[in-house]
């Protein structure tokens, strides 16, 4: 019995600036909360290294502890047990904003679009003052980018880890094979995730007119501003009058505010593996493995108002098939075959020179893939009539059954989700998905002894040799759309090709 005990201590790098925008500090009153009437204005620009802020762009996480062992056990002369643990760190690269630090200058070169209206001696002539435009930088300090968007990081992140575990049995077959069948899993935790913190709240959604259609009225209305004359960088937020629906949102004296790198999201990887490989021997080698799993993850909001500000930790993200990487099914083989046959072989082993130069020497390789495809996403309204949209024969006019959305009054197609709304419909199919990928590259060659150290090889080699077509994606999930369950006909691996190739080796 082998035992191996390993632990680390890692203490991921973080970036320190002195010229950055830090983050949003969401509890301190904004700077024009006191002069914008009738609105509790929360957050104000933190930049790194001022008013007491710290000079890195996160706080650093140095505790991590991560523990690894594992485990071989010998059951008599042919089987093995093997298993294993271990907690490991993914790294991040991320970075507070340089906005108001970097600043973008336009030359007008003419302005007429006929007369050059600059010289070489200085490009920016036409610019006040003929100078570059100066970056702000924090000298508006927490009123900063009044209007603009703005993009910043959160502060207490912690680096995202894996618990990654698996459990296998080794079985030695006669002629140089091994077979292993085994379960692998991977937990992850505290993965980044991006939201837009700015959004109707859910209480003031779903306001309807007597006639039971949403009311865009009430929140395309135009009322007096609070914040007139306040934000001149926008003139949308700065007029005597403003969009209701701008006033609910959070924080509407920015347009967007971008959070990122919140520390909350998952996914979870679960597999058995079957794999079965042979040591080269009577000219004979491969490597054959089939794995079927499940890949979920939890990165994304089913609705934006699922986002908690307050406490992200909190917030409700949806439980779903991984996207591009949920394969519940895949098969791989590749193998050498030198062919028995010409001197030295089983088959015509005694033959002359002469004709062994023409039938000895084969060699037969294959490279053989089958898979599942991915997921897709999900139309963007409810079905009408319950039940799986999965289709036992698709076609590329109609890959999945989207009568489900056709309204039974009215034999027509749904419209799209109402504005306004809460969407209550999954983001992707769970049992949909993009046809699977299947794919043989295959050569033949043919070595030729020439000299003592010099050979020649003929090669003879198809890629994609079955020519299936593979098609990745689908052309419309919009139910507006003219092309709505259509696959999108667009082959997305290569077509079959076939080279020939004569090699010198010596």
């Amino acid at each position: 019995m082998n035992l191996g005990l390993r632990w680390d201590y890692e203490t991921p790098s973080y970036e320190r600036f002195d010229r950055m925008v830090q983050s949003l500090d969401f509890n301190a009153a904004s700077p024009i909360a006191a002069q914008a009437a009738g609105l509790n204005l929360k957050g104000a620009v933190r930049f790194a290294n001022t008013a007491g802020a710290p000079r890195g762009s996160f706080q650093p996480d140095r505790n991590n502890f991560a523990p690894r062992f594992g485990a071989a056990y010998r059951l008599g002369e042919k089987w093995v047990i093997r298993g294993g643990y271990g907690l490991f760190y993914m790294g991040q690269s991320a970075t507070g904003s340089n906005q108001g630090y970097s600043q973008r200058t336009n030359a007008i070169v003419t302005v007429n679009d006929l007369t050059p209206a600059v010289t070489l001696a200085n490009a920016f002539t036409n610019q006040a003052g003929g100078r570059l435009l100066n970056a702000v930088g924090n000298a508006e300090g927490a009123a900063s980018f009044l209007g603009q968007g703005l993009a910043v990081n959160w502060q207490n992140r912690p680096l995202p880890y894996s618990h990654q575990y698996s459990f296998d049995i080794q079985r030695e077959l006669r002629g140089g094979v091994l077979v292993e069948a085994a379960y692998v899993g991977n937990l992850l935790n505290k993965l980044p995730v991006n939201s837009n913190a700015n959004f109707i709240p859910a209480a003031e959604l779903g306001r309807r007119t007597a006639t039971g259609a949403i009311d865009n009225a009430y929140y395309n209305a135009q009322v007096p501003n609070p914040m007139r004359g306040l934000i001149p960088n926008n003139a949308a937020l700065n007029g005597a009058t403003i969009t209701r629906q701008t006033l609910l949102f959070t924080f509407p004296q920015y347009t967007p505010l971008t959070i990122n790198n919140l520390p909350i999201g998952k996914q979870r990887y679960d597999s058995f593996q079957l794999k079965a490989s042979k040591r080269f021997s009577a000219g004979l080698t491969f490597l054959a493995s089939f794995t079927g799993a499940k890949t979920l993850e939890q990165v994304s909001f089913l609705n934006i108002q699922d986002f908690n500000v307050a406490t992200p930790g909190n917030s409700v993200l949806v439980k779903q098939s991984a996207d591009q990487i949920d394969i519940p099914r895949k098969f791989n083989l590749a193998a050498v075959w030198q062919l028995p046959i010409g001197r030295g072989k089983p088959v015509a082993s005694n033959i002359n020179k002469v004709a062994d130069f023409f039938i000895g020497g084969w060699e037969m390789n294959v490279n053989m893939t089958y898979m599942t495809g991915s997921n897709i996403a999900y139309p963007n309204a409810a079905q009408v009539t319950p039940g799986s949209a999965a289709l036992e024969n698709p076609s590329i006019a109609k890959y999945f059954n989207t009568d489900l959305w056709i309204n039974p009054a009215t034999s027509r197609v749904v419209s799209a989700q109402e504005p306004f709304t809460l969407r209550n419909f999954p983001l992707r199919f769970s049992d949909v998905r993009i046809p699977g990928y299947q794919n043989w590259d295959a050569s033949i060659s043919k070595m030729f002894p020439i000299h003592e150290r010099l050979k020649a090889q003929f090669r003879f080699e198809g890629v994609n040799a079955m020519n299936h077509p593979w098609f990745t994606g689908i052309a419309s999930v919009d139910v507006t759309n003219g092309a709505f369950g259509r696959l999108n006909p667009v082959q997305g691996n290569l077509p079959r090709f076939l080279k020939l190739g004569l090699n010198l080796q010596f």
